[in-house]
């Protein structure tokens, strides 16, 4: 049995996808279940005290209910819940590890009220804060570090059962909006000891929390940010050392469906200095299709969660980038994999489509995949579940022919006190916004690739690149370029000569964008004239941008933005669909890629979720074959009799026109071509 080629498989689940009465304790039944030997397993073992009241190997005893399942739960669909001990795991993980994989121990900080023991924070309530969990920031009320008994414990825990690992997931990572939490006397004082910071009198020993909250957010936000930002850095340092002393790996959940920025702003934590820090593993949470069905309310983010893979692989430049992707998860009682097929596949899919270009070339943005929940899961769907992984990971990509974004540090770094002025869309935004206009990039771009980089860009914020940066992208000339920036802005000193230049005349802080490296015909212009002059009648931002109200919880809507009318985005997509010269023609969303092989590679997608639906491509060049990667449609494609001529089925004789073909689409669903020349 082989680990899955071309990426790393990840499988999170609960004890009750082994068996504890099987000789080895379920690792053979597990792997014979899943097909393939996954490159780790994470016991999602939940409850902290797994780690609290470790008590060490010297006796036996049984773990807690919580532990044993996710939040207790008395079965999955497979098996009840079993009451594994301390040496049942033990013998689980060293089983695992002798059949080539091995196992982490996953954990949460929740506190569950103590429904199934006596939890270890009744004694230690100080160290609860942020969304109701434990704050591994804190001090004890003896003024000793709460980080420093973890680790510890973490530690010894570890090694007593042969872990690989641990992952940290919901409340022992950053999780839940910092607007609304870590305003404590303990977490103010940490910060007056780091800065030096002089607080008006009866702040910092003020009755409540808000008080201290309210005052720090009006007046010291983006340092308090930082701060944040700096203690996470801090707290993984030294967890990652220790962690790594003992030979063991860190994964952590690290955001909350969020990009770079939003991560930032939202949580308090810079996921480029956590991964220098020593994290081995960060596991996006890209899971759109799970959230939408399983949260009641929610709107469907597919885009936005998607824009999470390449934003962050462009940011960070240490360790592994793996994503979640929702299977099926019995606690939570939802399954993307039987309730949604199609939608999964397309998460799938996407995930793995998304590349990154930087100065060594181009790479994809994702090494894998954390699948959870993999427990109850029979033979037959695994099967099924590798076939999609398998055709995911199989674009051996040379470069991207979709328009990329750039991504810069340097506009990064200014973004948040900006932002925090003047509510203007992050890059992540329009990245996504561009997707949602039906026009998808291929990725992202690093500064240190302007100069080798061929193809279309989109360059957010020109005005926030760094000097050198915005005089490479003036010079940029393999490939169109399109800019945003706020009105008004100077281009002269840049000697940028736009072909167009757009500005949004129904926001009260109006984007402009401009083109350049590319003409554009009057059709074009014709087009987005009537975009330009419609208003949405979405309404403009009442407050000053500052103190718009910040959002609740990042799962939702994530960051207040100032107006950006529909038609504006709408012109700056087209803007960037029409400066692909010709080269591509589709009237369905897609990305196009070239392999190594010389072929490229499309994704196209279904628009409507709940139709079939075609595709119609058209290419600047012969076509000698088109093959079909995905698992549907079956039936090859239809070429056209002749040029601008009737589509038909040419399955037993050669097409006289191979530049234009048409396709099946699955509702909701995209498919995958190779067409060679």
């Amino acid at each position: 049995m082989e680990k899955i080629k071309n990426g790393k498989v990840f499988i999170w689940m609960q004890l009750l996808g082994f068996d504890r009465n099987d000789p080895d304790r379920g690792a053979e039944r597990f792997l014979n279940q899943t097909g393939f030997v996954p490159d780790g397993a994470c016991a999602l073992l939940f409850h902290p005290d797994f780690v609290h009241q470790h008590r060490g190997m010297d006796e036996e005893y049984e773990l807690s209910p919580d532990n044993c399942s996710y939040f207790g739960i008395p079965k999955n669909k497979e098996r009840e819940r079993q009451p594994w001990t301390n040496y049942n795991l033990r013998e689980l993980a060293h089983n695992l590890k002798a059949k080539g994989t091995g196992l982490y121990a996953g954990i949460m900080g929740c506190a569950t009220n103590n429904a199934f023991h006596q939890e270890w924070y009744n004694d230690h309530r100080e160290i609860l804060g942020g969304w109701g969990g434990h704050c591994l920031l804190k001090r004890f009320k003896d003024g000793t570090w709460y980080e420093d008994f973890f680790i510890d414990k973490l530690c010894e825990t570890l090694k007593d059962y042969g872990f690989r690992g641990v992952h940290l997931a919901d409340n022992l990572c950053p999780n839940g909006n910092i607007y609304y939490g870590y305003y404590c006397t303990d977490m103010v004082t940490q910060f007056i000891a780091h800065t030096g910071f002089e607080f008006p009198d009866g702040i910092v020993n003020a009755e409540t929390d808000e008080v201290r909250q309210k005052w720090i957010w009006k007046n010291i936000r983006a340092e308090w940010i930082e701060f944040m930002c700096w203690r996470w850095e801090q707290f993984f340092i030294k967890c990652c050392a220790r962690v790594h002393e003992i030979g063991c790996e860190v994964m952590t959940l690290g955001m909350y469906c969020t990009d770079p920025f939003e991560t930032k702003y939202c949580l308090g934590t810079d996921l480029a200095r956590i991964m220098k820090a020593g994290v081995d593993y960060l596991t996006a949470n890209i899971l759109p299709t799970s959230c939408y069905m399983a949260i009641p309310g929610t709107d469907y983010y597919f885009h936005r969660y998607m824009a999470i893979a390449p934003t962050t692989a462009a940011h960070i430049k240490d360790g592994h980038l793996v994503s979640m992707v929702g299977l099926q998860d019995a606690t939570e009682e939802w399954d993307v994999m039987k309730h949604m097929p199609c939608l999964h596949e397309r998460d799938l899919y996407t995930m793995m489509t998304y590349q990154v270009a930087d100065g060594n070339g181009t790479k994809r943005a994702l090494e894998g995949y954390f699948l959870c929940l993999g427990d109850g899961i029979p033979r037959a769907d695994w099967d099924v579940e590798r076939e999609k992984i398998e055709i995911a990971l199989s674009a051996d990509v040379e470069s991207v022919l979709s328009p990329c974004m750039l991504w810069s540090e340097f506009a990064y770094e200014k973004m948040l006190r900006e932002y925090i002025t003047t509510r203007r869309w992050t890059p992540f935004k329009l990245f996504y916004e561009m997707s949602k206009a039906g026009v998808l990039c291929g990725g992202c771009v690093t500064s240190d690739a302007l100069e080798s980089y061929r193809g279309t860009l989109l360059i957010p914020d020109f005005d926030m690149l760094s000097e050198e940066e915005k005089l490479l992208a003036a010079k940029y000339k393999n490939g169109a370029v399109v800019c945003t920036v706020p009105a008004g802005f100077d281009l002269t000193p840049y000697n940028i000569q736009p072909a167009i230049q757009i500005t949004d005349r129904f926001s009260k802080h109006p984007l402009s964008a401009f083109m350049f490296g590319a003409d554009i015909n009057q059709e074009t212009i014709n087009k987005i004239e009537a975009l330009l002059s419609i208003d949405d009648g979405k309404p403009n931002m009442e407050c000053e941008p500052a103190d718009a109200p910040e959002f609740t919880m990042t799962l939702f809507d994530t960051l207040p933005f100032v107006k950006v009318t529909a038609g504006f985005r709408d012109a700056v997509a087209l803007l960037l669909k029409e400066s692909q010269d010709g080269m591509i023609a589709c009237d369905k969303p897609y990305l196009a890629y070239r392999l190594r092989n010389g072929a490229w590679r499309f994704y196209i997608y279904n628009d409507i979720d709940t139709k079939y639906s075609h595709a119609f491509v058209e290419i600047d060049r012969e076509v000698s074959d088109v093959r079909i990667v995905s698992s549907f449609p079956v039936l090859p494609v239809r070429y056209v009799d002749k040029k601008g001529g009737q589509l038909i089925h040419f399955y037993n004789k050669e097409a006289v026109y191979k530049q234009s073909f048409e396709v099946k689409l699955q509702p909701g669903g995209v498919t995958i071509l190779d067409v060679f020349f």
